[in-house]
């Protein structure tokens, strides 16, 4: 099977978010900026107090300039805000389609992650990279020269005082680095049990008919209660590292401003200058405490990453890309051609002629379903081809295929919505005539009548709310809808009482291009004009007269 380039997760500043970035750094520096011209007039505020002469204007004149300083420190840190959340969300909405393309072009035989698992990389995962980048990048791009500014702010004062209080900054620095694995493991464990939960969720409390049914309830419950307690006992791990990284930061912020005041008294400063170190060493403490959670959102980040990088190094089908070329028009002649699947089935070889009903019949396991989804361009083979009309069925643009190619089956369930959303999917461009042929043509018509809404009747996830037979009807009509000449019917007699299978049935017969359908009732096919059979791993092309009893 020919694959795709594995694809990576997008670099967090690329094209226009390295400007975003640069935008950042200059607000950082804008801030540093305005943390020294506060120092200076603090200063001078305070030892112009100090004198005898000039104190009323000196106070005038310096409250102008302090509330000049805090209104450029105020549209700074707003302009921060918007930037920083620019940016992640830009990295994750890339992120985000990367991840969608990736897990759209993934076979359904490649992809056995349950629902829960999935929709925690699309959300959880996801906003630890946004927190990353937002407040993660974008605290170190304004942090880093703001506390730079404040110490070139101290050593204007006093050297002495920026040499001690930078030291007690390296050292936090450092015991936050000494802590960044405990962190990193604690965020992986967490991240495990969570996603071991979401999982359980989603696909067993999710399914209650199910535990019901089998009376699970007691057990779900037990398991639950487990899979709670391990998660609790790991998101209290988790607490702890991220409780152990800011208490260092926390720590840090009042020795630096104990450092400061300790160093300035030994030092001999006056009293302006001991004013104006305090005002900068305030100016500290917001960026230090933000620093210090640089690494709890970096070390969520490293794991969410990770995740991801699983997904996007599952295989996915090889994409013809817009450049290939469409399926030609034609009756719909299907011919498989040494087809295979590894340890499935093939070579294969049968064709199928224009309008005719082929029924697939075959045991349990022996790939029905699978060599369906091949015949549709949605499974690769590992090796022969499929033709329509002459043309690669896999080598042809996608969106030929998906008109040219209808299918029905319970690998292709309805979606949550109403019956209306559901048959316009395959296209939501039909104009009205064409939405009413279809109901016709589907059948859909004779249940419509039944529903009060019409159309616009609910529907649950994977059908919820509507009968098998009904789900069939509205899933043929979906198929039914892009007006393709091929009809791929899976399970087309199971579980249907005797109006729905007529239903079907009408619509096998009124269709005018070629049908294949996998059926397990012999007495169904009488109706068609050819019969496959797939049992271990061969395709035998029999008359319809011949039919063999499937195998259970």
């Amino acid at each position: 099977m020919t694959t795709a380039p594995t694809p990576t997760v997008p670099a967090a500043l690329r094209g226009r978010r390295r400007a975003t970035f640069a935008a950042l750094l200059g607000l950082g520096l804008g801030q540093a900026a305005a943390a020294v011209a506060w120092s200076q007039v603090v200063g001078s505020t305070v030892d112009g107090l100090a004198a005898t002469a000039g104190a009323a204007t000196s106070v005038v004149t310096a409250g102008g300039l302090l509330i000049g300083l805090a209104l450029v420190a105020a549209a700074l840190v707003g302009g921060e805000r918007v930037l920083a959340e620019k940016l992640g969300q830009s990295w994750v909405n890339e992120i985000r389609i990367v991840l969608f393309e990736h897990v759209a072009r993934t076979p359904v035989r490649e992809h056995r992650r349950s629902t829960g698992a999935t929709t925690l990389r699309f959300v959880g995962d996801l906003t630890a990279l946004r927190r990353w980048a937002s407040l993660g990048l974008a605290k170190l791009a304004v942090g880093v020269p703001l506390v730079m500014g404040c110490l070139v702010a101290l050593t204007l004062i006093s050297p002495l005082v920026a040499a001690a209080t930078g030291g007690v900054v390296a050292l936090g620095m450092l015991a936050t680095g000494l802590v960044t694995p405990m962190l990193r493991r604690t965020n992986r464990t967490a991240r495990s049990r969570r996603g071991r939960v979401a999982a359980h969720v989603t696909e067993h409390v999710g399914n209650r008919l199910v535990m019901q049914a089998f009376g699970r309830t007691g057990a779900e419950r037990r398991r639950v209660r487990t899979r709670g307690r391990h998660l609790g006992r790991a998101m209290v791990h988790r607490a702890q590292a991220i409780g152990a990284v800011r208490g260092i930061g926390e720590a840090t912020t009042l020795l630096a401003t104990t450092a400061a005041l300790v160093a300035g008294t030994l030092g001999g400063i006056s009293p302006g200058d001991a004013a104006a170190a305090i005002a900068v060493v305030g100016i500290m403490v917001t960026p230090l405490r933000d620093l210090s959670r640089v690494t709890e959102y970096r070390a969520a980040a490293v794991v969410g990453t990770e995740k991801i990088l699983q997904v996007l190094g599952r295989p996915t089908r090889s994409d013809p890309g817009p450049d290939a070329p469409p399926l030609p028009a034609g009756p719909g002649r299907v011919r498989l051609d040494g087809v295979r699947l590894d340890g499935l089935f093939g070579p294969l070889h049968a064709e199928a002629e224009p309008g005719s009903v082929v029924a697939l019949v075959g045991p349990n396991g022996a790939g029905k379903s699978t060599l369906l989804s091949v015949l549709a361009g949605l499974t690769p083979p590992d090796g022969g081809t499929v033709q329509l009309d002459g043309a690669d069925v896999h080598a042809a643009r996608e969106g030929s295929v998906r008109t040219a190619i209808g299918i029905v089956g319970p690998d292709v369930p309805l979606l949550r919505g109403t019956i209306a959303d559901n048959v316009r999917y395959g296209d939501p461009a039909a104009d009205g005539r064409r939405l009413h042929e279809t109901v016709l043509a589907s059948g859909l018509d004779e249940l419509l009548r039944t529903l009060p809404a019409g159309l616009q009747t609910p529907v649950g996830e994977g059908g919820a709310g509507l009968s098998t037979g009904q789900r069939q009807r509205v899933a043929l009509a979906r198929a039914l809808l892009p007006g393709p000449r091929v009809l791929l019917l899976d399970e087309a007699d199971a579980h249907l009482d005797a109006n729905a299978a007529a239903a079907t049935d009408r619509a096998i017969a009124s269709f005018a291009g070629t049908v294949i359908v996998v059926i397990h009732r012999p007495e169904r096919v009488a109706c068609v004009d050819v019969v496959w059979e797939l049992a271990g791993g061969r395709l035998r092309v029999l008359p319809a007269g011949a039919m063999v009893q499937p195998r259970p």
